[in-house]
């Protein structure tokens, strides 16, 4: 099958520098207009703007965010990017020119001075309350690099100035920087998670062997400072044996976190333990009831109540299952997916723990049994030989076929667990985000296909 082709969206970008008071304007037919780029939708933003601005205009950029304001007075809303030159002095290219901020609008066409001038207004904003996004103010890649500087000193690392940004807003940052020896990653996180920088903490400070170094923390960012970790992603691969390693010390992290389990609830772990998920079945498939009745498309056809019903029945018994299983509650991961674990020469490395969570050991298996489905598609035996070696750690204290019985009542659970991981299908309003009614939808469905195949009753699950 040929992939999916979606259009691509224009970015106009607001290029500026010396601390905002100049930025960067094209020749337009016989005036000046803002740059442009055309941005791959699905893919990271921040990577193909900076990327743009080096190929086509040779000035080496960084995002600050994406403006919420749309390009006024044009045919179609453009988005609008603010960027800043990371240097200060360079001549501009053929066919642009720097411009004051003072006298800019008088060079460009109405329409355009008004997304200048709008653009403006938000970025002064964000200049006088650094409290509402640090990563919107001007300079602030400059200060980073001179925080990370002086943290890295101890080390004898030194920066050499490039940088790959790989996410950008006001209160998000990912920055990959390059010294004389290894490099190092910043990230810091806003609203909703902030938590991540105290759960990564508290199991770097537990699992030292599992998470990659932290070099320092900048509590008033919310960020935290890497040493990146030499090895290969698992998304990189197809060999199984990897794959049967990352699973195997998943689970052997799961079991060394079980005395733990209250510190790490402590340190704002999502809860998504067996009676925490109970206590969601019935008002979650009361909201899926309101998103079904608002479908638009025949096909697929709407659950009906009987349908949820049942599915509620199914997801209670799977529930009391487990429970009686007895295993014991473990750190958890609920977005285990190949991108977030990386296998070096001294172990597996699990990233990226703003889903991290404590939750009964046998769910996460099935996030990484659904991604090994696609990765290894027309290998049959992949997914047992991931249960397998996922296993093999717990078969010293639970009998083999208990846990395989385990997870045949995870697998409902563990998409339900990921459904009501965060509280969106709570607030969110059907006709104004239809997508993400759909897509609770679908996770629905999925977890009634699941039901139906499973024998949690005496009797069989009604079409």
């Amino acid at each position: 099958m040929q992939p999916t082709l979606h259009p691509a969206d224009t970015y106009l970008l607001v290029l500026t520098r010396r601390d905002a008071t100049e930025l960067l304007l094209v020749r337009e037919g016989r005036g000046w207009a803002l740059p442009r780029v055309d941005v791959q939708p699905h893919q990271r933003i921040a990577p193909q703007l900076t990327s743009a601005t080096s190929t086509i205009w040779g000035i080496e950029a960084y995002c600050s965010f994406i403006s919420s304001l749309s390009a006024q007075g044009r045919p179609r809303q453009f988005k609008c990017a603010v960027m800043e030159s990371v240097g200060q002095n360079d001549q501009a290219p053929a066919g642009a020119l720097w411009v004051s901020r003072s006298r800019v609008e008088s060079c460009v066409e109405e329409s355009t001075a008004m997304t200048i001038r709008a653009t403006y207004d938000e970025l002064d904003d964000y200049a006088k309350n650094s409290a509402r996004g640090h990563f919107a103010k001007p300079g602030w890649l400059r200060e980073l690099f001179e925080w990370t500087q002086a943290h890295i000193d101890p080390w004898n690392l030194k920066l050499t100035g490039r940088f790959d940004q790989l996410n950008a807003s006001p209160t998000f940052s990912l920055i990959r920087m390059e010294t004389n020896r290894v490099a190092v990653w910043f990230k810091a996180t806003g609203e909703p998670n902030t938590r991540e920088l105290c759960v990564t903490t508290t199991l770097a400070r537990l699992f030292p062997a599992d998470l990659p170094i932290i070099l320092a923390i900048h509590e008033e960012w919310n960020g935290w400072l890497l040493q990146e970790v030499i090895g290969d992603s698992l998304a990189e691969t197809k060999q199984l044996s990897m794959w049967e390693h990352a699973a195997e010390e998943f689970a052997e992290l799961q079991i060394a976190s079980i005395p733990r389990v209250g510190e790490l609830l402590h340190s704002q772990f999502k809860d998504l333990r067996i009676p925490t998920l109970a206590e969601k079945i019935n008002p979650f498939l009361a909201r899926v009831s309101d998103f079904m009745a608002v479908q638009q498309k025949a096909r697929p056809a709407p659950l009906s109540g009987f349908d949820l019903a049942s599915l509620g029945e199914a997801l209670r018994a799977c529930c009391r299952g487990l429970e009686r299983m007895g295993l014991p509650d473990t750190v958890g991961h609920v977005d285990l997916n190949p991108g977030n674990i990386l296998i070096s020469r001294n172990g597996c490395v699990f990233l990226d723990w703003a889903e991290g969570c404590v939750i009964h050991p046998l769910l996460p298996l099935h996030y990484l049994i659904e991604h090994l489905a696609r990765t290894c598609s027309g290998n049959a035996l992949a997914a047992n030989r991931l249960t397998t070696a996922y296993l093999r750690p717990w078969r010293c204290f639970y009998a083999a076929k208990e846990l395989k019985e385990g997870l045949s009542l995870a697998r409902i659970l563990a998409v339900f667990a990921y459904a009501v991981a965060t509280d969106s299908w709570r607030s969110v309003d059907p006709a104004q985000n239809p997508t993400l009614a759909g897509y609770f939808r679908s996770l629905t469905r999925r977890m009634h296909s699941d039901a139906c195949h499973l024998l949690v009753r005496s009797e069989p699950c009604p079409n």
